[in-house]
């Protein structure tokens, strides 16, 4: 069954929705394929469900009250495949014990997606998952990807917290 570009669409907001309210993870595998790879930088990446489940933990243990705001979403559907390509304007908080209150935190990121037709549930799953670009505002701490997925520290100009 050919995927439609409406429904991905649909998709992506919901996802982004999901994770703004931190649903469980079960909420999001049966959209994750096995063979799923994402990268965030060359030395931050992650394979297939178990992955992905670590960099969801990992996003919602670090980041609180975010808010994901989705655009210039572009589908090329060939099938039952599909190229996506979307910003995401993203604004969150940041706590980071021993600090005394939290930071803000704000990106547009841009990301590539490419998607298939799960032959066995139907389902449109995500195949590839990267992070393209990104970019943050004044006033905005600077997410170190690198760390934060494995070791959290962020950075506020030239300084870093521990």
């Amino acid at each position: 069954m050919s995927l439609d570009a409406a429904e991905i669409e649909k998709f992506i907001f919901e996802f982004y929705s999901k994770a703004d309210n931190s649903a469980p993870l079960v909420w999001f595998l049966p959209y994750i394929d096995e063979s799923m790879h994402m990268v965030w930088t060359p030395t931050c990446q992650f394979d297939g469900k178990a992955g992905f489940e670590e960099f969801y933990r990992c996003l919602t243990g670090n980041l609180f009250d975010r808010v994901h705001e989705v655009y210039d979403i572009k589908i090329d559907v060939d099938g039952d495949t599909a190229k996506v390509t979307f910003t995401i304007h993203l604004t969150a908080k940041v706590w980071s014990p021993p600090l005394p209150k939290s930071i803000h935190a704000e990106n547009h990121a841009n990301f590539a997606w490419e998607m298939k037709r799960d032959p066995d549930s139907g389902t449109a799953v995500i195949t590839s998952y990267l992070l393209t670009g990104v970019s943050f505002p004044e006033g905005s701490i600077i997410v170190d990807a690198d760390k934060v997925f494995q070791y959290q520290k962020f950075m506020y100009g030239p300084w870093g917290f521990p």
